[in-house]
């Protein structure tokens, strides 16, 4: 599987935003929040949440580049094709990228495992 993340695989519309928050089911980690729920469309979709607390812009783009990175590198993990939102925590910025990639295969694990 390409490790790419084409335009139809973002989350983009407010509407399934909206949806996602209604319907989804969410896991807490230490670094980031997941919402997730299965979609029709054969292949999973993800957008990643960075607010102001998360810190300056700079932190907050770098969150969001490394979250993508992670769901690129590891889309495959997801059996069923899945709507995703990754909401950020506060110390995510200065996570170790070991860290955050474990706690990211974990929580895909246990996402999997509901459906």
């Amino acid at each position: 599987m390409p490790e790419t993340l084409r335009p139809r695989e973002r989350i983009r519309k407010q509407n399934d935003f909206t949806a996602l928050y209604k319907k989804g089911k969410r896991y807490r980690g230490k670094y980031f929040i997941l919402i997730n729920h299965p979609n029709k469309l054969g292949f999973s979709r993800f957008a990643v949440v960075a607010s102001k607390k998360t810190g300056s812009a700079v932190k907050r783009n770098r969150i969001k580049r490394r979250m993508r990175a992670l769901f690129r590198r590891n889309k495959n993990h997801l059996i069923i094709p899945m709507d995703l939102i990754a909401i950020a925590k506060a110390g995510l910025s200065s996570a170790p990228c070991k860290d955050l990639e474990e706690e990211f295969l974990n929580a895909v694990d246990i996402i999997t495992r509901k459906y």
